[in-house]
């Protein structure tokens, strides 16, 4: 009895949490997508892709492994995995700094382009980038250890003051692109401090790196790769309207992104929760099926309001420039019922730790995107941006069902 009201408190932590920087996280994106402009919104909507980048790299590296292996260790083995995770991520924080530096520096013509005129400014969108990613870090090692709780504390605590600057600079009309990018970098140092207070791991060594090591390299390299190719499936056709169709048009498709990356954070909150519990599970069909139900119940009727009022949604969301562009909204609306679907599948792949499997579907995305995109692109603008992610979403799925049935019998004997 005690250990199921502990799930229930922790399934509630949870789904805080992913209101917490959900909600957060959609308020700073109207502030954003106001006070710097649809233009400049879309630059810097580029370093966040970016960072979403090296924020896949990371994960793959790092905590996807810890969340599968943390609970198969001995107490004495977690802290040596935890602790070599917190020097790892050091480590690649201090490499990301260095290397967007050198970039701009030797790149002068991209550093006056996102307004970026002195070493100062140019050590910002690393430094940013850095901090978002190490916060993100130790937020799914909290959650990994059931410590959803302290979890949500890390992302109040950077979420709130965030939002009030944001919106004391934007009232102000001071928002520019350096200072929204110290904002929401150095809004989330308190928070890491506090993450890392909160998981009494203490200093890594080199032994503790090892160690981590060791119980990363049959992991990592499926997927590190995959999460490259998952990017890629996820980005690669925005990144493409960003180059091929303009800043504008990225600032527009990201703004009406982060409108439905409401409904991606609360599946994200749903694959924290349910991946390490789902590893240990001996019925997993039976535990797919609830979590496809799940899924649909909660995003299904948030879906068909977003579509029915996109017009709306979007012009309150950034203003009347971003009104000729609501047709991305009825797009992402059938992406993302996709995506829905697609969550509890992942999750079935993960759990029974089909990482070859999970890799090669994100190569066949990833190829056919590469293939069809400057088609699409060239023909159809913005809507064959829709198409793409579309149908990287498609291929993937597919290819993990047919899996699924191969080796597991998934859907029918």
């Amino acid at each position: 009895m005690k250990n199921i009201v502990s799930t229930i408190k922790e399934k509630h932590w949870v789904l805080a949490d992913q209101l917490v920087v959900s909600g957060a996280g959609f308020i700073s994106s109207l502030l954003l997508a106001r006070g710097l402009g649809i233009t400049t919104f879309g630059k810097f909507s580029g370093i966040v892709m970016i960072q979403l980048f090296l924020l896949s790299v990371s994960m793959a590296m790092g905590a996807q492994v810890y969340q599968v292996v943390y609970h198969s260790l001995p107490p004495a083995n977690q802290q040596k995995i935890t602790r070599g995770m917190i020097g790892q991520q050091l480590v690649s924080g201090l490499v990301v700094i260095l290397l967007g530096l050198l970039l701009l520096l030797f790149i002068p013509s991209l550093a006056n382009n996102l307004g970026l005129h002195n070493t100062f400014t140019m050590l910002l969108p690393g430094i940013t980038i850095a901090l978002l990613n190490w916060q993100d870090f130790l937020r799914r090692l909290l959650l990994a250890q059931y410590k959803a709780a302290h979890a949500l504390v890390v992302d109040a605590v950077s979420n709130i003051l965030q939002v009030i600057a944001l919106v004391v600079t934007w009232y102000y009309n001071l928002l520019t692109l350096p200072l929204a990018l110290c904002i929401i970098g150095f809004t989330s140092a308190p928070a890491i401090i506090i993450g890392y207070l909160l998981l009494k791991a203490g200093k890594p060594s080199i032994a503790d790196i090892t160690f981590t090591w060791q119980s990363q390299k049959h992991k990592a390299p499926w997927l590190a790769g995959s999460s490259l190719l998952q990017w890629g499936a996820g980005y690669f056709f925005v990144a493409a309207a960003g180059w091929w169709v303009g800043a504008a048009a990225l600032g527009a498709l990201r703004l009406a992104q982060y409108i439905y990356g409401l409904l991606n954070v609360l599946l994200q909150a749903i694959e924290n929760y349910t991946l390490p519990r789902a590893t240990t599970t001996t019925d997993i069909k039976k535990y797919w099926l609830q979590l496809l139900k799940k899924c649909l119940l909660l995003v299904l009727p948030l879906l068909v309001m977003l579509a029915v009022f996109a017009g709306p949604v979007l012009r309150l969301a950034g203003g009347s420039s971003y009104q000729q562009y609501t047709f991305i909204m009825y797009g992402l609306s059938a992406v993302y019922l996709l995506v829905t679907i697609g969550y509890p599948v992942r999750i079935a792949i993960r759990a029974q730790h089909m990482d070859k499997e999970y890799f090669i579907a994100y190569i066949l995305s990833v190829t056919a995107s590469i293939v069809i995109a400057p088609w699409l692109l060239h023909n159809w603008q913005l809507y064959g941006v829709l198409a793409g992610l579309f149908l990287t979403q498609l291929i993937c799925i597919s290819y993990w069902l047919i899996i699924l049935q191969y080796k597991k019998s998934f859907l029918w004997k």
